[in-house]
């Protein structure tokens, strides 16, 4: 049986990590996908934000 051995290098991993916008805080693909932008992009998140923020949709728009 053949086995596929993938490589995972620190390049290709730092590609995949998301930020936020506005304070550079890793977050997570979910994150983005329920609090962010319709573009991938999140301009806010539990480290600058608060929940409530958040919620209202903060994470989807730059601040001013």
């Amino acid at each position: 049986m053949d086995v596929l051995h993938t490589q995972t290098t620190a390049e290709s991993h730092q590609s995949q990590q998301r930020t936020c916008e506005n304070c550079g805080e890793y977050v997570t693909k979910q994150f983005v996908r329920v609090f962010g932008a319709n573009d991938g992009s999140v301009y806010g998140c539990m480290n600058c934000l608060t929940g409530r923020d958040l919620r209202e949709g903060a994470g989807t728009q730059p601040s001013d």
